[in-house]
């Protein structure tokens, strides 16, 4: 066994070694040297030590040429350990054997892929060629290639890998997925929103997310803080009679306007986006009938919903009601879906007659 040395006696004995050529190597020796270096790193040394053996050496020689302390001996040895072997490619021209001058029958290709729905690869599997030859024979013939996703679309692990593969792909997956919630659509739009939440609470935006209704109190503050405003800006009262006519009309504006064309006369029985024809306010309603009193408000889409377009609503239909007017409203959906909109044809008909106008309320 050979003895193991301290960090003192190493240097004694490289200090008194220093200068002095090696002695020769014995037999034994050279036959354990042989052993050792007919292994790989990681059978000596452990696969562990064996990596940070590799990178070292890799590291050193990064860059570095080979240096040769007799390059002449070298090229004999090399020489005279070549003598006897055949070069592969002795007289041969090109490749022969290779897949780019394999003939491979492009029908039988071509319905594989396109009939039989066979991935390139399965095709190379079949032929024994490689994956980028079978492609090949599509591109020349002109046939539309389809992404991965084609293949696999609808089908099972066992189709497409077999019995034995898809259990252990099953499992994998079992493993990765365990504890995790599932990635879908409705999970990264419900963790969206919640983001959205915590950022506007960061910030000290306060978000009301059931609407509410405005009681008396809250009404008649803003009733008085309004007139308190015109009252203080009377140049604000003349702007707000001179709107002109909106440029466009919505959807479900038209639809509605179209039907009410058909019933009754505009401009006579009823009036579309007009100032309020008592004069008491200066509000433009969409739809009027100044002999019945009624006014129809349509609630789009996206304004209507909001909490700011919800407070000037009911500050709106406040005034409106002050000034003598019945109001009945309908949203969006009221008028955009077919079904519901032969109910709200029926209840204005109804209304316009003087049937039923204290107890509907919408």
């Amino acid at each position: 066994m050979r003895k193991k040395h301290n960090s003192e006696t190493k240097l004694k004995i490289s200090s008194a070694l220093k200068g002095k050529p090696k002695p020769p190597r014995s037999l034994q020796h050279r036959i354990s040297l042989s052993t050792a270096m007919s292994k790989s790193y990681a059978e000596r040394f452990g696969k562990k030590r064996a990596k940070i053996i590799i990178e070292k050496i890799k590291k050193a020689n990064l860059g570095k040429k080979r240096i040769f302390k007799d390059k002449e001996k070298w090229k004999k040895n090399l020489s005279n350990s070549l003598k006897g072997r055949i070069v592969w490619n002795k007289g041969k021209k090109g490749l022969q054997k290779a897949w780019n001058k394999i003939k491979l029958p492009d029908m039988s290709i071509i319905k594989l892929y396109s009939n039989q729905n066979l991935s390139p690869q399965k095709i190379a599997n079949k032929f024994n060629v490689s994956r980028s030859a079978v492609e090949r024979v599509l591109k020349e013939n002109n046939v539309k290639m389809r992404g991965f996703g084609s293949f696999t679309k609808g089908k099972s692990y066992e189709e497409l890998y077999g019995k034995d593969i898809a259990k252990k792909k099953k499992e994998k997956l079992a493993k990765a997925l365990k504890g995790n919630p599932t990635k879908n659509w409705s999970n990264k739009i419900s963790a969206g929103i919640k983001r959205y939440y915590a950022r506007c609470e960061q910030q000290g935006i306060k978000i009301s997310r059931i609407r509410c209704k405005l009681s008396k109190e809250r009404r008649l503050r803003l009733s008085w803080a309004h007139k308190k405003y015109i009252k203080e800006h009377p140049e604000e009262l003349e702007r707000l009679k001179k709107i002109q006519f909106p440029k466009g009309i919505s959807k479900i504006e038209k639809k509605f306007l179209d039907f009410l064309k058909k019933k009754f006369k505009e401009k006579k029985d009823f009036f579309f986006d007009e100032q309020d024809k008592t004069g008491k306010t200066f509000y433009r309603p969409d739809f009027q009938f100044p002999e019945k009193k009624v006014i129809i408000e349509l609630d789009g889409y996206y304004k209507h919903f909001t909490k700011d377009g919800y407070k000037k609503d009911r500050i709106r239909e406040y005034y409106l009601k002050k000034a003598g007017w019945k109001i009945f409203r309908f949203n969006f959906y009221d008028i955009d879906r077919n079904y519901k909109f032969e109910k709200v044809k029926n209840k204005v008909i109804d209304v316009l007659r003087n049937k039923n106008v204290g107890t509907w309320n919408r």
